[in-house]
Order: C-alpha cells, then structure tokens, then sequence
C-alpha cells in the first residue's frame, strides 16, 4: 500500500504587532531599552483610545483600547511594510508606538472618506460617522491588510467611475446640481444612448428627448456611426477616452438590447427602479403633455391634456368602473347612468386599475391606482349611494350634487 503522507499547516493567527516584536527581539533588531520604551507608551495610547471611544474609568473600554491598539498598529505596520517584518520592527525601533496607532486610524479615515458607491452627491465628512467607522473596524470587525486593500481597490475604482461620469457631464451640458441625486452608471448610460443614436444636439437629454432617442434606436432604417464617437474623443483625456470606448462597448452589450427590444415600451424603460435607469436632466419649461403625448397617446386624448385635474380623472374612473366609455366630462344623462349603474352592482375596481395599467404614462401608475382605491372608490361609494332611509336619494339629487363638486359635470340647472 502506498504510504499517505498529511501535511498539516500551521496558521499564525497572532497580531501582526506582536509577529513584528518578537521577529525583532530574535534578530537583534529591537533591543530591551526599546521594549521598555514601547511598554511605557502603551498605557498612555491605551488610554487615549479608551477615552475616544468610551472612558477611561471602565474596565471593559481599557480593555477593549488594549485590542484596538493592537489592530490599529498591526494594519499600519503590515500595510507601511508589505508583510516584511524586518521592516515592520526596524520600524517599531526608530518611531513612536503612538505614531502606529495614529498611522491604523489615519488609514481607517482616509478609507471612511473614499467613496464606497457610485452616487454623484457630493461627499462631506461626518464625523459622528467616521467616528462609528473606526469604532467598527478596529474592534468589533477589524480589517486585515488584504482586506483594506481590496476596499481601497473598490473605493478607487468608484472615484474613477464618478470622475468619468462627472466629465461626461460636463461635456455634454449637464450641470452638478442636474446630476448630483443620480448615479455615474446612470449617467454614463445616457450619455451613451446619445452618442450611439449620434443626436444632432449633444446634450444629455431631457425626458422627451430620451423617448425620441429611443424611437430613432427602433427605426429600422437606423444605422449606428462610429464617427460620432470618435470626434467626441477627439480632445478627450487619455483615460476617459479609453472609458468612453469600454463604456459604449458594455452599452451595445446589454443596454442596447433591451432598448430597442418592444416588449418594453421607451416610459417604462426610462422609469426602471433597479439596474439600467437612465439619467434624464429636469426641464421645468418642458410640457408634460408633449411627454405624455409621446409615451401615451390616447390617455393624452381621452383626459384632453388635463391629466393634471383631479376633476377630469374623477370623470374618468367613475366612467370605466361603471362601464361606461371613458370621457373627461359628463352630461346630466351621463351622471345619473353612472349613479344609478354604481347602485346596481357597485364599481368594477378591477376595470380601472386595468384602464389605469394600459393607458396611463409609466410613472403614473401608482399614484393614479393610489387615488382611485384609497380615495376617490371609498368615497363615491358612500356618497353615491342610496342606503340610507333617513335620507332617501330616490331622484338623486344628493348624489348628482357630489359628482358637479367632484367630476367635470357637463350641465347647468336643476339636475332633474
């Protein structure tokens, strides 16, 4: 039988810190006068961090200091000597123990401070928040050098993205206070679709401008020009004209697809709540029925372009939930089918949240369903009715009177 031979390795999980002492002390490199010296500043920075972080006057805070002491300094000295402990304790000989310590903080700060996403916002320090960063990492979760590395490689690699995104925006007309709520992918995004469809104006666009961008992209007679892109480049920095170039690589790859693909309408596609929304710049001078006309034609006919008035909506539902056609106003006739329909078998709540779900634009949606199921429906149920005997409605009068004052009620005089 052939011999089996187990290799078992020995992990040392002791403190970087402490590695660095003992590898000193064994080649001579830090002497009894400089362990004297390291154990006489201990308590003082023992101290300080229990202060800091709780008091000074508590057992369990001076013990919980005498191990963030030991973290904080181990990741600075693996981190300033790349896991070399010669260098680790020459360093320990020549500097002060505090200066590590300060060296593990200074580090956790620097990494609080770097941008942990990709958001626009602009970043301020908040120093409560710094403060439960380290708290964090240097005791209850402290970070191995491998650890912080690869965060640092993240946080690096956001700030490149925002600093692309940023650019792109400037090119392309946007302004900080125009962005700063978005994401760079968002943005990056956009600025792609724009230069992929090769717009005659190259500005990020507004809301209208996206869904035309989109209607040219299903065209079939449109044919991308990579020329665009390049004289976009043509004076770009060195790195973000590569990024461009990697940017509309990825867009062709996954954006584009479900772009021009129909089973996603150009609204929907614009108010997407995960992955692959699209930065859109706010114009307040922009009409929201020439939006609406874009993405929702014959909601734009039946409302007559008042959208906007509750009134005119109130008309609508009422209409639909009682089978009748939908219409933005309502002759006497009109109202009293609708009365007396409601009466018969009650609202089609279904039906309307159906009408809701065809017609209206995307982002509409819920709002409209909200006011018809929470508000408008419960309301006209009580006030359309003809339930009480107290107060009998045989000729309507009371519930003609409720719809004048919440409908578009298309008549003068007595309701009879």
């Amino acid at each position: 039988m052939a011999s089996v031979q187990n290799s078992v390795a020995v992990v040392d999980d002791r403190p970087y810190f402490e590695k660095a002492v003992r590898f000193g002390l064994e080649q001579g490199i830090l002497t009894r006068e400089n362990i004297d010296k390291i154990e006489a500043e201990g308590p003082k920075g023992i101290v300080q961090i229990a202060d800091h972080f709780g008091t000074a006057y508590l057992r369990t805070d001076l013990e919980s200091a005498v191990a963030r002491m030991a973290n904080l300094i181990s990741l600075y000295l693996e981190d300033f000597s790349n896991g070399d402990l010669r260098a680790a304790a020459m360093s320990l000989r020549d500097n002060t123990l505090l200066s590590h310590s300060r060296g593990g903080s200074e580090m956790l700060k620097r990494l609080h401070a770097m941008p942990g996403d990709t958001s626009l916002h602009v970043r301020k320090v908040d120093p409560s928040a710094q403060k439960v960063f380290v708290n964090e990492r240097s005791f209850a979760f402290p970070l191995s050098v491998a650890s912080y590395r690869a965060q640092v490689t993240q946080c690096q690699a956001n700030q490149m993205r925002i600093d692309f995104a940023r650019w792109l925006a400037r090119q392309l007309g946007a302004q900080q206070d125009e962005y700063e709520d978005y994401s760079a992918e968002e943005v990056i995004r956009s600025a792609m679709l724009l230069l992929y469809v090769d717009a005659k104006t190259l500005a990020l666009p507004s809301k209208s401008q996206f869904i035309k961008l989109v209607e040219t992209l299903r065209k079939k007679s449109f044919k991308y020009k990579p020329a665009t892109l390049d004289a976009f480049l043509r004076e770009a920095p060195e790195a973000f004209a590569q990024m461009t170039r990697e940017a509309m690589e990825g867009f062709i790859a996954s954006a584009l697809p479900r772009l021009k693909s129909p089973e996603k309408s150009a609204d929907e596609i614009l108010h997407a709540e995960a992955q692959g929304a699209y930065f859109v710049r706010d114009m307040p001078e922009e009409d929201v029925v020439a939006y609406d006309k874009l993405v929702a034609k014959e909601w734009v006919r039946i409302t007559k372009g008042e959208a906007d008035d509750p009134a005119v909506l109130a008309t609508i539902f009422l209409s639909v939930a009682t089978a009748h056609p939908p219409k933005a106003s309502a002759l006497l006739k009109d109202a009293k089918s609708i009365i007396a329909t409601f009466r018969a078998q009650g609202f089609d709540h279904k039906a309307v949240e159906a009408f809701i779900e065809e017609h209206a634009p995307f982002e509409q949606r819920e709002d409209l369903k909200a006011m018809w199921s929470q508000d408008l429906k419960p309301d006209a149920e009580i006030h359309l009715a003809d339930n009480d005997p107290q107060m009998p409605d045989a000729y309507m009068d009371r519930a003609l009177k409720y719809f004048r004052q919440n409908c578009v009620a298309n008549w003068k005089g007595s309701s009879r």
